[in-house]
């Protein structure tokens, strides 16, 4: 008994740890021009998998063969790859299209909807985000490791007025 608490105890400090960077990692790197962005589709596979996490980072210029995220006017965020850069009116547009598409986007994406380049992704970690963000990952991560704790401690010191009396 006494080697199964001892690994549960590490597997909730080791969660714990895990959570804190995170949480760190949302809240500074935003103010060093990073986004961190979960991988809903597809359309980058095989380069980037579905339930991914990237990491996006504006940039001054875009070429060819970047992979961006930007927002779409439906607001909905897309990572898709250049395939084209045009300018008009002094606005500079992208051509995009997916790895996994067989047809470029059909729409031109302006330079400022661009949220930033990829620059590194980490496969599968949004899912662990999105269950995290459940109601059953957040009684996983809160409640099951706080009423063990809290579990423990009542049997202590009930172990503790047993003896004393």
């Amino acid at each position: 008994m006494k080697k199964i608490n001892k690994i549960f105890e590490n597997l909730v400090v080791v969660i714990s740890i895990f959570i804190v960077m995170f949480l760190l990692a949302t809240m500074f790197l935003p103010r060093f021009g990073y986004s961190l962005i979960v991988v809903k589709s597809g359309s980058m596979e095989p380069t980037i998998k579905t339930g991914s996490i990237l990491f996006a980072k504006k940039q001054g210029n875009y070429n060819n063969g970047d992979i961006i995220t930007f927002v779409k006017m439906s607001n909905e965020i897309i990572t898709h790859r250049i395939v084209g850069i045009s300018k008009e009116n002094g606005n500079i547009y992208y051509k995009t299209k997916g790895d996994a598409n067989n047809a470029t986007d059909m729409f031109l994406t302006r330079k400022s909807r661009v949220i930033g380049k990829t620059i590194f992704t980490i496969p599968y970690f949004g899912y662990i985000i999105g269950f995290l963000k459940s109601k059953i990952g957040i009684m996983f991560l809160i409640i099951i490791p706080a009423g063990y704790f809290i579990g423990r401690e009542i049997l202590k010191i009930k172990k503790e007025l047993k003896n004393s009396a």
